[in-house]
């Protein structure tokens, strides 16, 4: 596997995707940048099952395992799955883009 990503980092074109055998999870070249060399990236764009496309244009990207934890524990806090049922209640089918606000999830 490492081997495979080692080539890949050397030879794919920038944002370039690559599959693995886990549905929704993408390895994709991210460039170079003034200040650092070009990396790999996980996405995390769930498969429409429909489709067989990825959901959104973008999904998430995770740069290293510490993201990753940190990712995974604010997706396991109890509130979570209520505050996205609840959202998917509030919102109508096509909403547009709003201003970020804080909503207090814990008492």
């Amino acid at each position: 596997m490492e081997n495979a990503l080692r080539e890949f980092l050397e030879s794919a074109k920038d944002w370039e995707k690559m599959e693995t055998d886990i549905d929704g999870v993408f390895v994709v070249k991210i460039p170079a940048t003034k200040t650092r060399e070009a990396k790999l990236m996980v996405e995390v764009n769930p498969i429409n099952k429909t489709t067989g496309q990825p959901k959104k244009r973008k999904g998430l990207f995770i740069a290293d395992f510490e993201m990753y934890l940190q990712f995974q524990e604010a997706l396991m806090e109890d509130e979570v799955p209520a505050l996205i049922k609840t959202i998917e209640g509030v919102n109508p089918e096509n909403s547009g883009p709003s201003k970020a606000k804080k909503l207090k999830l814990k008492d």
